[in-house]
C-alpha cells in the first residue's frame, strides 16, 4: 500500500510539472529570443554631458504649468505640492542658453514632497545633432530634491535608438537657479549601459 501511494505520489507530481511546462511555454503572446537574434552586441558604458535649460519665466518659456497655484515659492514647498510642469528644454553642449544646441528634455515634473523642493521626473533626454545620436532617447524616471547642494543622482530606465534596453544614472548639478522665477540650468551626467 505504502509503494502504491508512492507510485500515485510520483505520478501526481509528474503531471503538475508537465502540465506547468506545458503552461510556460505555450503562451501565444511571448516568444524567448537570444540577444543574437535581436542583434544585440556587447553592452557598452556611455558618459554624455551637456546642460538643460529649464525657461518657467521670460517669452521664450520652455516649461509650462500644467495647474498654476500662484506665484512660485520656493521658500514654502507645501506651498508648490501638486504643482505640475511640462517641459520642453533646449540641451546645450555650454551653461549659456546660446551655446550649440545637441537636443531637447521633454517631458512631466511635478512637487511630490510637502516639506522641501523635491519633484518626480519623467524626461526623454531626445538627440537632435547630426551625428550617431540622432533620434536617439535616453529615459529618466526619479525624484530630484532640486534645491539640494551638490550633485544629485536619479536612475535611467530605458532608452531608444542607439541607447536601446538603457540603463544607468544621472547626476544633475545645478548651475544657476532663480528662485523668483523657477529658471535653472542644470548640468547633467549621464552614465549609461546600453546595446
Amino acid at each position: 500500500m505504502a509503494k502504491m501511494l508512492r507510485l500515485y505520489s510520483l505520478l501526481f507530481l509528474f503531471t503538475i510539472l508537465f502540465s506547468e511546462a506545458r503552461l510556460t511555454s505555450s503562451h501565444p503572446f511571448s516568444t524567448k529570443l537570444s540577444a543574437k537574434a535581436m542583434a544585440l552586441k556587447n553592452e557598452k558604458l556611455t558618459h554624455l554631458h551637456f546642460y538643460y535649460h529649464n525657461l518657467l519665466a521670460g517669452p521664450n518659456a520652455t516649461a509650462l504649468p500644467l495647474n498654476p497655484k500662484g506665484p512660485l515659492d520656493y521658500s514654502h514647498p507645501a506651498g508648490l505640492f501638486g504643482r505640475l510642469t511640462m517641459a520642453d528644454n533646449p540641451l546645450t553642449l555650454d551653461p549659456e542658453l546660446n551655446s550649440t544646441e545637441v537636443g531637447r528634455v521633454q517631458g512631466l515634473y511635478g512637487v511630490a514632497s510637502r516639506t522641501d523642493a523635491a519633484l518626480v521626473e519623467l524626461f526623454n533626454f531626445v538627440f537632435t545633432a547630426d551625428g550617431k545620436y540622432r533620434g536617439s532617447t535616453v529615459t529618466v524616471l526619479g525624484r530630484n530634491p532640486i534645491l539640494a547642494t551638490g550633485t544629485r543622482e536619479m536612475p535611467v530606465v530605458g532608452g531608444t535608438g542607439v541607447f536601446c534596453f538603457a540603463r544607468g544614472k544621472v547626476h544633475l548639478k545645478t548651475q544657476l537657479f532663480d528662485k523668483k522665477t523657477g529658471n535653472a540650468v542644470v548640468e547633467c551626467d549621464i552614465y549609461v549601459f546600453h546595446y
